[in-house]
């Protein structure tokens, strides 16, 4: 292969291009996701948002007043009624089945991950869309993250080579208190957490063959199901595939960490997730790479997680249903597909590993 040169490495892609005619936005759903990307992704993108509704009307209205949006529907009938709008779906996973259902056929829409409860909503959730004609993807925005999209486009130019590693470890302190309706679920750090990296995994290496996955609870998280994972997918032979999240570090200090770690036999990346140190503030993310010509190298980035990636999967679903992107990277039928790896760690946690035979 070619040699690599600095400039290349430093030029990486960590944007998506913008829908020619990007149409207005209804947002279902007022939470703290919206506040705290969804609204400030699509302002700093320069979409229009038509409206927003929550079953709150009162946390409707007052973010929409924050955010110069001009209405704050009565209702969920009213939001839907938007005519030629996207319809971005901010929702808990329970609602999400019985909403899109409710969407106008052939509705162009935006599901906040997970794609339901489980892998069984999930489909249910696939064949609705299906029957209804609805251009669909799902919010796994970690992929169009600037520092995944430069990932993305230094594997594609040959920067790794064959990935033989990749590694996925948190030891950080998670806020769980922020999204009350955790307590709800019956499992949580998978789907509600690791997903984006499985989802992000599955679009970089394939499909796994199995995962070895156990989910443990945290005595500091009484109400929660679970806070901490280990988890392997297994790629065969060749990739060895771990993640490592430990969400319950109260410690701080040098030893908190948030990565992700790349090895190719041509180079290696490494990511820092700064977002999830001292979350939601969050600290600068850091995408380091080395490859054949080219020692170490900060790559600087032109955003972050969060806003940034929340433009980039819109404007893929937007360019998508006007004809200008030919494949819907976070289609909801791609996203079953993460569901399924969910599902196979919970299966696999609940199962248990191998017992241990007696000497």
């Amino acid at each position: 292969m070619p040699t690599i040169a600095q400039d290349e490495v430093l030029g990486l892609d960590q944007a998506w291009p913008m829908p020619g005619r990007p149409r207005p936005i209804v947002v279902v759903g007022a939470g703290g996701i919206v506040r705290d990307a969804h609204l400030p992704a699509y302002a700093k993108a320069g979409f229009e948002v038509a409206g927003l509704y929550d079953i709150d009307r009162g946390r409707a209205e007052a973010l929409a007043g924050r955010f110069g949006i001009a209405r704050a529907y009565p209702d969920l009938d009213a939001a839907l009624a938007e005519r030629d709008a996207v319809f971005d779906l901010a929702l808990p996973p329970e609602a999400v089945l019985e909403t899109v259902g409710r969407l106008p056929e052939r509705a162009t829409v935006l599901i906040q991950k997970p794609l339901g409860r489980d892998l069984a909503e999930a489909r249910r959730i696939v064949e609705v869309c299906r029957r209804r004609r609805l251009t669909a993807a799902v919010n796994f925005q970690l992929r169009f993250s600037p520092m995944m999209l430069a990932v993305r486009d230094a594997i594609a130019k040959g920067m790794l080579g064959e990935i033989t590693d990749l590694d996925v470890r948190l030891t950080l302190r998670q806020p769980w208190e922020l999204w009350p309706f955790m307590a709800r679920l019956e499992a949580v750090e998978v789907i509600m957490h690791s997903i984006h990296y499985l989802d992000w995994i599955r679009s970089v290496l394939g499909e796994p063959v199995s995962v070895y996955a156990r989910s443990v609870r945290h005595p500091d998280h009484p109400t929660l199901a679970d806070a901490r994972t280990s988890t392997i997918l297994d790629y065969g032979d060749r990739v060895r595939c771990s993640l490592a999240l430990n969400h319950t570090w109260k410690h701080g200090g040098p030893f908190q960490e948030a990565g992700v770690r790349i090895d190719g036999r041509r180079g290696a990346a490494y990511v820092k997730l700064g977002l999830l140190l001292n979350y939601p503030v969050g600290e600068p993310e850091e995408l380091h790479l080395v490859t054949e010509g080219v020692g170490w190298t900060r790559v600087p980035l032109v955003g972050r997680w969060f806003p940034d990636a929340f433009v980039g999967v819109m404007a893929n679903l937007q360019r998508f249903a006007a004809g200008e992107d030919s494949e819907l990277h976070t289609a909801v039928e791609d996203a079953a597909r993460t569901m399924a790896v969910v599902d196979a760690c919970w299966r696999s946690s609940r199962g248990g590993g191998t017992v241990i035979t007696e000497p």
